[in-house]
């Protein structure tokens, strides 16, 4: 399985499916310069994914929520038996907790280099009261444990969260890369006229309530009830195992009303994005959302939350528009401008996809990631 003399890369992340959206291409471009990729994460149907592509996958217990201390241990003590059991050369650490158990144990057993890829701030960073202002003191705390590391590279998305993070944990700024996302395969989500006829709005993202699904569905019966003919699509799977899920018996009664055309996951969304005349997300709080990416790129006009990691995936009034997040009157008003903008729609299209070919390559996104593999492993 280990073979001799090649360089052992480890990536370390909270779900396969998420791994091969967003970092698959990096992991196989290191493959082809020689590197034997390992990916550890929870066992899920995408396994065999992994595999088809050539990486060898490792089984690791983690919950992404986490509320019970048991199984917090039973996660860090998993990290750190995979790490001291691969040896690897390099460590690329993706999403929260592996970052910040990941940060600690490569530390601990002295692994050359690390990459600790921050997506976003997560639910811990859009919560707000006594509760969630101690939990972000104590996460400062780890976060300062896990960038002790001399030789490492800590990613961020924005410049939001590389501030506030790297205020909180005191990171040295020789440690800081920023990197806009992971990119976008320009081919797959080629640019496409907006289609003729009955226009469809789509939001693509995990059912959760900080991503404004609730304010999606306002909207839509919003305009549905002002006799707008346009249909809805929401294209993502309920997230149980998240801190802020919308509820089974919320999303039933919002399927039953016909509102909003619940599509579940779907892995043909560069067809539906074709198919789609407006894409929307009103979240509160993202990375470096793929998805607006992926919209840009295939010449769609966005409709997003003026909030870190959506704004800096839109040009406001060139691409698509910022709009206040909870706001579902604001996002109908919007949507409602722009079905009766034809030419602006057509005009936003064009400069969205001319923004994608200039900022959002996963091209430019893997070169960068195998730039700082090699300074690491200087």
């Amino acid at each position: 399985m280990h073979k001799p003399g090649r360089k052992k890369l480890l990536y370390i992340v909270n779900s396969s499916n998420y791994f091969l959206s967003h970092r698959s291409d990096i992991a196989l471009s290191a493959k082809e310069q020689g590197f034997q990729i390992f990916v550890a994460s929870p066992n899920d149907d995408e396994k065999k994914k992994l595999e088809q592509k050539g990486f060898i996958h490792q089984e690791i217990s983690l919950s992404r929520s986490g509320k019970q201390v048991f199984k917090e241990l039973k996660t860090l003590l998993n990290i750190f038996k995979v790490i001291k059991r691969i040896k690897p050369d390099l460590v690329h650490l993706i999403t929260i907790k592996p970052v910040i158990y990941g940060g600690i144990v490569t530390s601990l057993l002295k692994v050359k280099g690390a990459v600790l890829a921050v997506p976003g701030l997560g639910y811990s960073y859009i919560a707000t009261g006594i509760r969630a202002s101690i939990f972000r003191l104590f996460l400062a705390i780890l976060y300062k444990m896990a960038f002790r590391k001399n030789n490492i590279k800590v990613v961020f998305q924005n410049e939001e969260d590389k501030k506030i993070i790297s205020k909180a944990s005191g990171l040295n700024k020789n440690k800081i890369a920023l990197i806009k996302g992971s990119g976008v395969d320009l081919d797959k989500y080629s640019f496409k006229p907006i289609p003729k006829g009955r226009p469809i709005i789509s939001m693509a993202s995990r059912l959760q309530k900080d991503k404004g699904v609730t304010e999606y569905y306002e909207a839509a019966k919003i305009l549905k009830e002002k006799g707008v003919e346009a249909d809805f699509y929401f294209i993502g799977s309920l997230d149980s195992n998240y801190a802020n899920e919308i509820e089974k018996k919320e999303l039933m009664e919002w399927k039953k009303s016909n509102v909003v055309n619940f599509l579940g996951y779907r892995d043909d969304i560069n067809m539906l994005f074709h198919k789609s005349t407006i894409i929307v997300l009103p979240s509160y709080r993202e990375g470096f959302p793929k998805v607006l990416q992926e919209a840009a790129a295939s010449g769609r006009p966005v409709i997003t939350s003026d909030v870190p990691g959506c704004r800096d995936a839109v040009k406001n009034g060139l691409t698509g528009f910022l709009i206040n997040p909870r706001d579902s009157k604001v996002l109908a008003e919007k949507i409602l401008f722009l079905l009766g903008n034809k030419s602006l729609l057509k005009k936003m299209g064009a400069e969205a996809r001319k923004l994608a070919e200039r900022e959002f390559s996963s091209n430019k996104v893997v070169k960068e990631h195998l730039k700082i593999y090699k300074d690491l492993l200087k």
